[in-house]
């Protein structure tokens, strides 16, 4: 069934299964990255002071963006910046991967803390627009599954990643699977018609 405001195009649930990847995604990334501490800490002679720091500041990043996502869907439209908060999430990975040192990989975790933000508000907006009223709230309690998964299995991931390879491949992984769901969401997620958003901000 094609989507209200779209004569053709891809199913509801094949656009909100592409919207649980992305999340299962962030989830991972999110997750992995707090296995990779201790080795980042050890590579990079870091305080715990720094390190505690960074971690802050990624989750601050995370909920201004996500408390600011209404504002930035009207600005930019759903698939805008369903695109662009998961490059972003992507150059946040590849920075991370090829950090050279502390400042680099701390730039690289910011960034992907403001596009976790950005990627659950407006995943969770569109599931709001778009499902049916009657599944509405099962459409958003499955989505937000799929994010804390990927943030559970991320750290059993990582662990044999940093045990085998090493730390940076957990990065190049989470950039790898980003660029899948970055073409997923070109290719197939369509937003319809619908009035003009209004914010608590207007």
């Amino acid at each position: 069934m094609s989507m209200s405001g779209e004569t053709r195009g891809p199913s509801r649930g094949l656009q909100f299964f592409i919207l649980g990847c992305t999340l299962l995604v962030i989830g991972f990334g999110s997750g992995a990255a707090s296995i990779s501490l201790s080795a980042v800490f050890q590579e990079f002679a870091l305080s715990y002071a720094l390190i505690g720091a960074v971690t802050s500041g990624v989750f601050l990043a995370l909920i201004v963006l996500l408390a600011l996502g209404a504002r930035l869907r009207a600005v930019l439209g759903d698939k805008p910046l369903l695109l662009v908060a998961t490059a972003v999430f992507i150059i946040g990975a590849v920075f991370g991967g090829i950090a050279p040192d502390f400042s680099v990989w701390a730039i690289g975790r910011l960034l992907q803390g403001a596009a976790t933000g950005c990627l659950l508000s407006v995943s969770l907006a569109f599931a709001t627009d778009n499902a049916r009223r009657q599944w509405r709230g099962d459409v958003i309690g499955v989505l937000l599954a799929v994010y804390f998964l990927g943030t559970a299995t991320g750290p059993g991931v990582a662990g044999y990643i940093t045990a085998f390879y090493s730390w940076r491949d957990i990065s190049y992984a989470s950039a790898a699977l980003g660029v899948i769901v970055l073409l997923l969401q070109a290719a197939f997620v369509t937003t319809p018609k619908r009035p003009e958003i209004e914010t608590i901000f207007d």
